[in-house]
């Protein structure tokens, strides 16, 4: 098997065997009663899901793997210079890569063209595990693009960009979960990863607050840039964005075609067309 096959069948598997388990947790001990019907969004999210993984998760991938071997046999890039190999750089790589998604994800907040597709992540009027996979396929294209000059530049392991990309994915399944995480073990767990809790937050109505708690993997970023942000009533956060709350503006068709529709602002309300 070769290095972008076996990449692609770990990620599937860690995508679709977390996504059970969170499934099953979320109904175990839920934060929230849903505003919208389970399957409805289920659908979507899981459509747009798929549309990722047919067009772009498996040929992209597989390309960035290998593209990131061809780094490693040349030995470009910041780590390789450092002469961080094996263990080391698996483990700075997840690390360098989580910050650099994290300035990603400050830009889709801040980059009128960038929110055109990142919004559709934020349109869902509810939060859960599968709204870890509701991305446009643009915003995917977009993120590995940006991935192969910073592959380049920080001379990022095959194995040390599987470990991020699993990570990274991990992640996003537990922090977007519908699960109530008892203290004192939220206050614990956020000192290093991102909770549901604090991500929840990201993902409320007032632009105020989904401006805030960028990070992706580790809560360290948001501390250390100013972004982090947890004074909020957790049971008084209302999902999504104002502009998008009727049921009619989050079907399946038009969360596809929401990046291209006329009026577009990342810091303050629109107006969709019905």
């Amino acid at each position: 098997m070769d290095i972008a096959t076996g990449g692609a069948l770990w990620r599937f598997t860690f995508a679709v065997g977390g996504l059970v388990a969170w499934l099953f947790l979320e109904r175990w001990r839920p934060f929230r009663v849903p505003v919208q019907s389970r399957l409805s969004r289920y659908a979507i999210n899981l459509s747009v899901a798929g549309v990722n993984a047919l067009l772009l998760s498996v040929l992209l991938g597989g390309f960035l793997l290998t593209w990131s071997h061809q780094m490693m046999v040349a030995q470009t890039g910041l780590l390789n210079l450092l002469g961080l190999d094996g263990e080391a750089n698996v483990i700075a790589s997840v690390v360098v890569m989580d910050l650099v998604f994290y300035g990603v994800h400050r830009a889709n907040h801040t980059v009128p063209v960038l929110w055109r597709f990142h919004r559709v992540h934020h349109s869902d009027l509810d939060l859960d595990v599968t709204t870890a996979f509701r991305f446009h396929p643009g915003e995917v294209l977009i993120s590995t693009l940006i991935k192969l000059p910073a592959i380049w530049a920080l001379g990022v392991s095959p194995l040390g960009l599987v470990s991020f990309e699993i990570g990274l994915l991990a992640a996003a399944q537990f922090q977007h979960s519908n699960l109530r995480v008892p203290e004192p073990y939220e206050t614990i767990v956020r000192r290093v990863l991102v909770t549901p809790n604090m991500h929840r937050i990201h993902h409320s109505i007032v632009h105020g607050e989904h401006n805030s708690n960028f990070s992706t993997i580790f809560s360290v970023w948001d501390r250390l840039f100013g972004t982090y942000h947890m004074k909020v009533r957790q049971e008084g956060i209302r999902i999504g964005l104002s502009e998008y709350q009727d049921l009619r503006a989050v079907s399946l068709p038009r969360v596809m075609w929401m990046p291209f529709t006329a009026r577009c602002s990342p810091t303050g309300p629109e107006n969709p067309v019905l």
